[in-house]
Order: structure tokens, then sequence, then C-alpha cells
């Protein structure tokens, strides 16, 4: 190839060279604009999904005492609270199959129709949310859950259904050790109130469970068991208001051994003839001191007695442990010869 030759092939060497880097320029900016703007997009949907309903993702462990395994299958005892056909709301164990996002896997138990909710049926207990109903979104930060309902949350048929349900729903959703109060959206809004009135803008929390007081009152809460036919034996927490703060503690155990008002269908399990004296309290160590009645307990008896002390204790978080006493002896001194188990919370337990 003469010299003429040489020069034209590398005239178009360059031109075929020049023209594929702005190919690649133009691919290159294109695929950067179009990467930016996938990122904005994430970026602004992040900003209102609500997504993040993992417990485990905001820190707590799941461990083998939060479920136990069977047939392959992962489950979680979870309490959960539904309403009996005389307007009470009773907390309910049960174990239900682990997934992600269990916090929003219990709650969707408390809807009318679910499979838990028709079993409890037959114990005369119902869900509090509208059948229907679906959980749209929940996020969990530092302590407040937040929840995004379909509109059918709103097909309620009373002011008192909708307090009994936004009351469940809190208490159900607190049981977890890393919410602390709730607050609840329908579809994606925030509502001042629901269809019946009940007021649901601010976050809520524990508080006045079954309430036979005032809202504002120094309440406590006692634990009845229910004698209605249809629920006999569940146990059911009820809020009273106190005249006084001094010894909440001391105003429980009154409550606890007097019984419940005479007109709810429910009973203290402890037998007649049997009366508190008062208590001491010694390094958090509550002694129980009850009437010369007790020296004919039975085992059954004693045991049914404690499980009531201890669910009323659970309220308070110096209580580390108790025992009874009779006229300030001790059950051994007075020649009883119970056998004293470790008695821990037991809820209604469905299997």
């Amino acid at each position: 190839m003469d010299e003429g030759g040489v020069k034209l092939l590398l005239k178009k060497i360059i031109a075929v060279v020049l023209a594929l880097m702005l190919v690649y320029s133009a691919v290159g900016c294109s695929t950067l604009d179009i990467m930016k703007s996938l990122n904005s997009e994430e970026e602004e949907a992040d900003d209102f999904a609500i997504i993040d309903d993992s417990i485990d993702s905001i820190g707590q462990e799941a461990t083998e005492t939060d479920y136990n395994l069977g047939d392959n299958t992962e489950m979680r005892e979870s309490v959960a609270y539904f309403e009996d056909d005389n307007g009470f709301i009773i907390p309910v164990k049960a174990k239900i199959p682990w997934e992600e996002g269990i916090a929003k896997a219990v709650l969707k138990n408390l809807i009318k129709g679910s499979n838990l909710e028709l079993q409890l049926n037959d114990a005369g207990l119902h869900g509090v949310i509208p059948e229907g109903t679906q959980i749209l979104g929940m996020s969990i930060n530092e302590g407040l859950c937040k929840v995004d309902f379909s509109r059918n949350i709103l097909n309620t048929d009373s002011y008192e259904a909708e307090k009994n349900m936004m009351t469940a729903i809190t208490y159900t959703l607190t049981e977890f050790s890393t919410i602390n109060n709730v607050k609840i959206m329908v579809e994606g809004e925030y509502l001042s109130s629901l269809s019946n009135g009940y007021t649901i803008d601010t976050a809520f929390e524990r508080k006045n469970i079954n309430l036979f007081g005032r809202e504002d009152g120094a309440n406590f809460k006692v634990y009845y068991k229910n004698t209605d036919p249809d629920t006999t034996g569940l146990y059911v927490p009820i809020t009273f208001t106190a005249d006084s703060v001094d010894n909440p503690v001391n105003i429980v155990l009154k409550r606890l051994f007097n019984g419940p008002p005479a007109d709810l269908p429910m009973t203290n399990q402890i037998p007649y003839g049997i009366n508190y004296e008062g208590l001491k309290m010694e390094d958090g160590k509550v002694l129980i001191d009850l009437n010369m009645g007790a020296l004919n307990l039975t085992q059954e008896e004693y045991d049914n007695m404690s499980q009531m002390v201890v669910l009323c204790f659970e309220q308070f978080d110096n209580i580390a442990e108790f025992d009874f006493l009779i006229e300030g002896m001790t059950f051994e001194e007075a020649g009883m010869e119970l056998e004293s188990n470790d008695v821990v919370p037991v809820f209604n337990e469905i299997n």
C-alpha cells in the first residue's frame, strides 16, 4: 500500500474511534440519568412507605423462648385481646406461625373472620376489628407503632365498639417490648375520629382496660375470673379508681379479696371466710397477711389464689416475689403443709 493509502486508512480508523466514543458518552450519560431518577424515586417512596413491621429489625431477637417448633413450623406464643359478649376486653395467649413482621401477624387475628377469631367464637370471644379490614402497613420507631388500615375499619357499630377496638389493638401491640404506644391511619390518612365519634388523633398507650371508674383517676388493675356460662374460667382485667395512691399494692389486694362488684359475672377464686389483713414489704417481696380462715385452704385453692395475686401484681415493677402469712405466721409456722411453687402470670391459653 502506498503512502496515500496508509493516510486514508488512518483517517478512517480515527473517525470510527471518535464515533464510538460519542456513542459511549451518550449512553453513559443516559444510564447515569436513569439511575439518578430511580434513586430519587426510591428516596421519595421511602419517605412515605409504611413497610418496616419486622420486630427483629428493630432489636428484639427471636429466641427459643419466643416460639416453639413443631412439624418444622416455627410457632410464637403471643397474647392478643378479644371482646366477650358482655363487652369486656380479655387477653388470650395463643401460638401463631412465626413470620417476618410478627406484630402485624398477631394483629391480623383481631379481625373478625380470621382463623383464630373463628376458633375463639366457641369460647364466647370475638374479634374487635370489622370483617374485611386489611392492614396496609406498619412501622415501629422509638416505641411508637403506626398502623395503616383499610377503610373497612370504619365499619363499627357504636362508640363503645370503637373504644374497645382501640383498647384491644393497643394492648395487643404493646405486648411486644419494642412498642410503647400506637397510632392508627386509615388508607394513609390520620383521622381525628372514627365513624361513631371515638377520637383517634393521639397515640394510644395501655390505660384503663375495662374501666369501672374515672378516665383521669388514680386507676389500678385487678384480675377476676369470669363465671358467665359462655366464657367461664377466663381471666378478666378490671380497672378501678382508687380514693388515694398512698399504697397501690394494698389497694389492689383489698379490691381482689373483697371480690368483684355484685353485678359482674365474676369471682376472685378466694374461698369464703378468707380475709385480707394487711401486708409487709421487704426488699421487693410482699408478705400478704391473711386471717385464720386460711388454715382451711386446700392446695388447689391456694394455687388459684396465688395465680390471681400474681396476675394483679404484674402491673407493679417493684415486686419481685410474694408470700402469704396467717396472722403474722408463715404457713409452715401455722402447721400448713401446702406446696409453694413459683407462680408466673398465666393468661387465658388457647391450644
